[in-house]
């Protein structure tokens, strides 16, 4: 056996123990109380492993639960009192108002019908909405304000039927991602009352396919969406709903663990269908996990008439496909196998052949191939180098031909109606810039603008300077650093960062003007992004040299990242705050336990700190792709050298740090976060403090409102300007 509970304390004790547990001593000494300990001592692979707050993965122990609650109370009495918190929340909401229209989830279909969500700055409720054509009238289809009188809900899906008639709108509550599925009648503007399906994660998992006569939709069903449950997001099934079909009945499985066991598909896996071309042969059906390589089957699509469905095998993840386009009887297929920067290829359907596929697109060994589509002119593509310097490239005459964009981009998104169209589309992001979208008139050969709505400019960013850097790592390997400031910043030391980065799942952290970078230099301050190992700025190798075993290269990277811009002097450990989120976590929570004193100030936002219990998470099992599992003795021995919670170390001076969690979280369990601020209270000698902020009703925050995500980043700048040194930015006493 790999692993053994050894004597825990008696968990009764607790309730005594609480009564006479210390005030911790930091600046907020007076309110901050200890977590209770209860120590599990597992021996794993010969090893003993102490776990001081396991008791707090029983997110409805009570004791745990009022710990969280003082928690929550100390952060609004300590965050809420730094001073010009309030005024930076209305700068935040005044850059906002410079885009009184945000537009998401826009889908142009095939009779040029545009569908999207709008929220706007004085409603701030995501509506869908529709016009023909990009010059057409405006019209408001659904307002999620009325779907229920007790809970607020929010869009957080859409899907069209291929005629138009009908929209899939995904509802859902309370940040929780899970969403409640209805059809929209376009014309009546009514949802149709007799369809309400449930339990579903339209956002993660594939979302919904309607069939090409749009008799019916298909979808991913999630059985159990308890996170308490020890089935929890296991054994998700495809199924198909037909509208002429009983509403009482259930849907049909048409793939599934239990439909499909010679596919031998595992409890944690995720089953996907692709049919994204109503004119397709052939439907794909992929068994996803926490990778971005996939076990892929495919049927022919009259198959889903018949009772029994058999899906034969198409490619394996082997073949490392990350990303491909079904036309009538081929498939165009982007691939790292034997070329890491990827390449695109081609095969039959019909007849398949991996091996000895039709190459369209070669490597480029310094240019990573990170997006494609098909139109009626042919094959687009986009190469990023460093994750930073993106071009869009066009075979043709069997040669690659750059196609100039509207201005330097570090991001090209591209989009199609799809191969029998002559519609091509951009999307462009920067670091001065927010995304603007474009089409290309063959005819001029230019990108024309087509923004629904104006994209906001801000003249603070008109002098800033951005650098592109190569940072040797202590392994001598370079690492992609962005810098971005205001060109009247001296380099002299005494500047204010904010530093992040991510790496994991081979993410590619492109530039973007987010909210961060936006208000962080409106404050005077650096920002910087370290393009670290485990990303996929440099290709799948690059993702392959900060994975399971070699994470370590991760945490690594960034802290010489961090010692580079202090050498150059573009800031001080004194005033150098930096952040993260997710599997961010273990980014910044390794650094900071691995070099406290480089750091003043850390901020992890729903990160993953405890590695060696994510398997036993909800949902947990599929990470064990991504960073190992403990049954195997070498992938434990990394699991415990990335997990920050195990590194923490008493009597050691750590910077200061803001947590959050999310009560309602998919992803990262909220007993993440909480067992590590737990013990770094308990162990740091320093006076910074250590802040938890559990939202009780939220989740990993993807689909939280406006208001609250404003007050998150009100709290995280204010925090970080305040422990970094901003004169404006003091606790008040």
């Amino acid at each position: 056996m790999f692993f053994k509970l050894i004597n825990p304390m008696n968990y009764k004790s607790i309730a005594i123990l609480i009564l006479c547990i210390l005030i911790m001593q930091c600046k907020n000494k007076k309110e901050l109380v200890l977590a209770p300990i209860n120590v599990v001592v597992d021996e794993i692979h010969g090893q003993r492993i102490e776990d001081p707050y396991r008791y707090m993965e029983n997110i409805d122990d009570s004791i745990y639960i009022n710990w969280l609650k003082g928690q929550k109370e100390n952060k609004e009495s300590v965050v809420g009192n730094i001073s010009n918190r309030d005024n930076l929340k209305l700068k935040i909401e005044k850059f906002q108002e410079r885009t009184p229209e945000k537009i998401s989830k826009l889908t142009i279909m095939d009779n040029d019908v545009y569908f999207y969500l709008k929220e706007n700055t004085t409603s701030k409720v995501k509506k869908l909405y529709s016009r023909d054509g990009f010059k057409g009238e405006e019209v408001l289809l659904y307002n999620p304000e009325n779907f229920d009188n007790e809970h607020p809900y929010v869009i957080n899906y859409i899907k069209p039927s291929w005629d138009t008639s009908k929209v899939v709108i995904g509802l859902t509550k309370n940040d929780e991602e899970f969403s409640i599925l209805k059809i929209l009648d376009v014309k009546t503007k009514n949802l149709v009352g007799d369809i309400k399906i449930t339990n579903t994660l339209p956002t993660s998992l594939g979302g919904v396919k309607w069939l090409p006569d749009d008799s019916g939709i298909i979808y991913v069903n999630v059985p159990v969406i308890d996170s308490k449950s020890k089935k929890y997001l296991h054994n998700s099934e495809v199924v198909l709903y037909r509208f002429n079909d009983n509403p009482k009945e259930s849907p049909t499985v048409i793939f599934s663990k239990k439909e499909n066991p010679k596919l031998k598909i595992k409890e944690e896996d995720f089953p996907l269908i692709y049919l994204d071309n109503q004119n397709v042969e052939y439907i794909i059906g992929v068994v996803t996990r926490a990778s971005r390589y996939r076990d892929t089957y495919y049927i022919k699509i009259d198959e889903l008439n018949n009772k029994k469905i058999k899906w034969e095998p198409l490619f394996k993840k082997e073949e490392k496909i990350k990303r491909f386009i079904v036309t009538k009887d081929e498939i165009i297929y982007m691939t790292s196998k034997t070329t890491p920067n990827f390449q695109i290829c081609k095969t039959s359907l019909s007849n398949p052949d991996f091996e000895n596929p039709q190459v369209l697109v070669y490597e480029n060994t310094k240019e990573v191939i990170t997006d494609f589509v098909i139109t009626k002119q042919g094959l687009f593509f986009v190469k990023i180098k460093n994750g930073v310097d993106a071009k869009l490239y066009k075979i043709e005459n069997n040669q690659e031909k750059n196609i100039e964009i509207p201005k330097p981009s570090g991001s090209i998104n591209v989009s199609s109606k799809n191969e029998n169209s002559n519609d091509l589309w951009i999307s462009i992001d920067g670091w001065t810039h927010k995304k603007e979208t474009y089409k290309y008139d063959y005819d001029k050969s230019v990108f024309i603008p087509q923004n629904l709505y104006p994209v906001a400019e801000y003249s603070l960013l008109n002098d800033v300077v951005v650098k592109e850097i190569e940072v040797p790592s202590y392994d001598g390997t370079l690492v992609p650093l962005s810098v971005i400031y205001k060109n009247s910043i001296k380099l002299n030391g005494e500047n204010r960062m904010l530093l992040t980065g991510y790496g994991a799942y081979g993410i590619t952290d492109k530039p973007v003007l987010d909210d961060y970078l936006l208000n962080w230099i409106n404050e005077g301050g650096i920002y910087a992004l370290a393009h670290v190992r485990g990303g996929g700025e440099k290709g799948d190798a690059w993702h392959k040299e900060g994975f399971k075993t070699t994470k370590p290269n991760t945490w690594k990277d960034f802290i010489s990242c961090t010692e580079y811009l202090i050498d150059k002097e573009y800031t001080s450990n004194k005033n150098l705050a930096v952040w993260s989120g997710s599997a961010g976590g273990i980014l910044v929570g390794r650094a900071i336990t691995e070099r406290p004193d480089l750091y003043a100030a850390a901020i992890i936002r729903v990160g993953l700190l405890n590695t060696l219990r994510s398997e036993f998470a909800p949902n947990g099992k599929n990470n064990i792709k991504e960073f190992g599992t403990i049954k195997d003795s070498l992938e434990f021995k990394s699991l415990l050298e990335m997990d920050a919670f195990h590194n923490i170390k008493d009597g050691v001076e750590y910077p200061a740090v803001y947590l959050t969690g999310g009560m309602n979280d998919a992803r990262v369990a909220v007993w993440q976060p909480s067992k590590f601020a737990a013990k770094l209270q308990k162990a740091n000698a320093s006076e910074n403090p250590i802040i938890l902020d559990i939202d009780f009703d939220g989740g990993h925050g993807f689909d939280a409102t406006s208001n609250k995500k404003n007050n998150e980043l009100a709290d995280i700048l204010s925090f970080a300007l305040w422990q970094t040194g901003h004169p404006d930015y003091q606790l008040n006493r």
